[in-house]
């Protein structure tokens, strides 16, 4: 088993009833916890005597150097999710850390839509490690292969041409499918819409959408 002085990297899923009983043990023993602002609004009811360093969303290099900074205490790094799916565990596995997993947002959208994902795979819109070329050949093979597409990291405005490739690719290949927008999964606010593919508006997503695509 691992020891308390070590980094953990918390999946925290969506927050509140999602979170694991594990989860919910390390942030308590936490002596120091690291992670978007956000994030740590979502657990600081369980936050107990940890000193916070918080940061903003795409300071992801500073929450690694930070982390590594405090490896002598018992630091947690909060993902949300699954760290290991397109979270920090991704940024971090390399390190002597330990992995805490955490409800990822593919079963939390897939509970909310009451969409099977028994053959499935997860891409993620995001350019800061792929190519949009690399993004368009992963979803063409992924329909291709009749799986269940669930899509992440949608951001119409700040990456607007991945969205827009996402939108046209499915339009082209996936002609058809169903698709299911599920926004806020298990948190308030949560919102799903429902559709035909041809009618697929990819602009109404954000950052807290998740995507999936399905031939019945």
């Amino acid at each position: 088993m691992f020891g308390d002085k070590m980094i953990k990297v918390v999946g925290i899923g969506a927050g509140g009833k999602t979170l694991t009983l594990e989860a919910i043990e390390a942030i308590k023993k936490a002596e120091v916890i690291i992670g978007y602002s956000r994030y740590i609004e979502m657990i600081r009811g369980y936050i107990e005597n940890a000193e916070i360093i918080s940061s903003n969303v795409n300071e992801i290099g500073q929450r690694i150097d930070d982390s590594l900074k405090f490896s002598n205490k018992n630091t947690i790094v909060i993902s949300s999710g699954d760290p290991m799916i397109y979270g920090m565990g991704s940024r971090l596995f390399k390190y002597n850390v330990e992995i805490i997993p955490g409800v990822t947002a593919a079963s939390l959208a897939s509970s909310v839509a009451k969409v099977p994902l028994d053959d499935f795979v997860t891409i993620s819109l995001s350019t800061y490690s792929r190519s949009l070329k690399e993004i368009e050949n992963k979803l063409i093979n992924a329909i291709n292969g009749n799986f269940t597409l669930v899509i992440y990291n949608i951001n119409p405005v700040a990456r607007k041409e991945s969205a827009l490739l996402a939108e046209n690719t499915l339009k082209k290949y996936a002609i058809d499918w169903d698709y299911y927008m599920v926004y806020n999964a298990r948190r308030a606010n949560q919102r799903l819409i429902h559709g035909k593919i041809n009618s697929l508006d990819i602009k109404n997503a954000n950052m807290d959408t998740i995507l999936m695509v399905k031939k019945w």
